[in-house]
């Protein structure tokens, strides 16, 4: 798949290498897609990466990773236009308590959005299996054929994807998810994670 990330740091930078040694074709959206920072992204991404502006990015990729500040949401989705039925997956996180859900329904033009990655630190996403199992993904979204392509990148890079429904579903999953890391990340640091056992 064609798989552009509009954002390259931590949770961008690690899912787009890793879906690029895959063999995913990547392609990293940002303002200066020719700065140091990026040169040594994408030579440890490898051949399957490449970096342009963000409107580039979005023309490239038939899915599309949202993976920016907060305060960057409104402009680098005004400057990705309208997405035209492509899949957008939001893993962006605010920090004031809020779902960035809405907001990024609101602004993306024509988009099938999908919400997945945000649960998970970017030290998980790098590295979902464990001796005891596999880290959870939770997703949600409105288009089941979304949903389902999300599902697969998930399964792709070692998370096991799960699908709670809508966003009214997820809003509870990141209130329990963001309560559960205050009592745990003191104790175990960013690399623990949740599994959801089912039978």
């Amino acid at each position: 798949m064609k798989i552009a990330s509009i954002g390259s740091g931590n949770m961008g930078g690690t899912l787009g290498k890793r879906w690029a040694a895959l063999g995913h074709r990547v392609m990293f959206g940002s303002r200066d897609p020719h700065n140091e920072k990026m040169k040594l992204l994408l030579q440890v991404a490898g051949a399957n990466a490449q970096a342009g502006t963000i409107k580039e990015t979005v023309a490239f990729g038939e899915a599309i990773l949202l993976a920016v500040l907060p305060d960057d949401v409104e402009s680098a989705l005004a400057e990705a236009g309208d997405l035209d039925g492509k899949i957008l997956i939001n893993c962006t996180n605010r920090y004031d308590g809020a779902s960035e859900d809405v907001e990024v329904r609101r602004l993306a033009r024509n988009a099938r959005v999908v919400r997945a990655f945000h649960t998970l630190p970017w030290e998980v996403l790098s590295n979902p299996r464990y001796e005891a199992g596999t880290a959870t993904a939770f997703l949600s979204g409105d288009d089941p054929a979304a949903v389902a392509a999300v599902a697969n990148l998930a399964t792709d890079i070692g998370l096991d994807p799960v699908n709670i429904g809508g966003p009214e579903a997820m809003a509870k999953v990141e209130m329990a998810v963001g309560m559960i890391w205050s009592v745990l990340a003191p104790k175990f640091g960013r690399e623990y994670s949740l599994s959801v056992l089912r039978r």
